[in-house]
Formats: structure tokens, C-alpha cells, sequence
């Protein structure tokens, strides 16, 4: 019932179970959980990142597109400045 606890548990990454009496078997779970809890944690940073450069990059692909139609929408303007000029 504890180890089942303890593997629902994500937050968990230091254990202390001096001075009781658990086999090798239940004790390796437990250290077990405890690694995949820290490996969690180390990894949970780097995937913010990941997730931040994935955002920023297709962010800078609407920027690059709404640049290429406002240059369209200024040579458009233009060209109807040229024609009411040139009448």
C-alpha cells in the first residue's frame, strides 16, 4: 500500500527510511520512484524551454508574414498615389 502511494506521488525525491525493517526488494522500488521524481524535476526546465522556443519561432513566422503584407499593402498604396498623380 505505501509503495503504491508512493509511485502516484511526482513530487517526492529524497526518502529517509532509517531504522526500519524493509526488504532490499521494496527498497529498490522505492529508490526507484524517487530517481524517476528527480529525473522529473531535472527535465521539467528544459521542456519549458523547448515548449518557449517552439512558441517564439512560430511567432516570428507570423511577424515575417504580417511584415510581407504591409510591405504589399505600402506598394499598393503607392501605386494608387502614382495613378491619381499621374491624372
Amino acid at each position: 500500500m505505501m509503495l503504491e502511494s508512493l509511485n502516484k506521488n511526482t513530487s517526492l525525491i529524497e526518502l529517509n527510511f532509517q531504522g526500519n525493517r524493509f526488504s532490499h526488494s521494496c527498497l529498490a522500488k522505492i529508490k526507484k520512484i524517487a530517481q524517476r521524481n528527480v529525473k522529473m524535476v531535472e527535465e521539467q526546465e528544459p521542456n519549458k524551454l523547448k515548449a518557449e522556443i517552439y512558441r517564439l519561432r512560430y511567432e516570428h513566422t507570423k511577424l515575417e508574414q504580417a511584415k510581407l503584407q504591409l510591405k504589399q499593402q505600402k506598394n499598393e498604396i503607392d501605386n494608387v498615389k502614382k495613378l491619381k498623380a499621374d491624372l
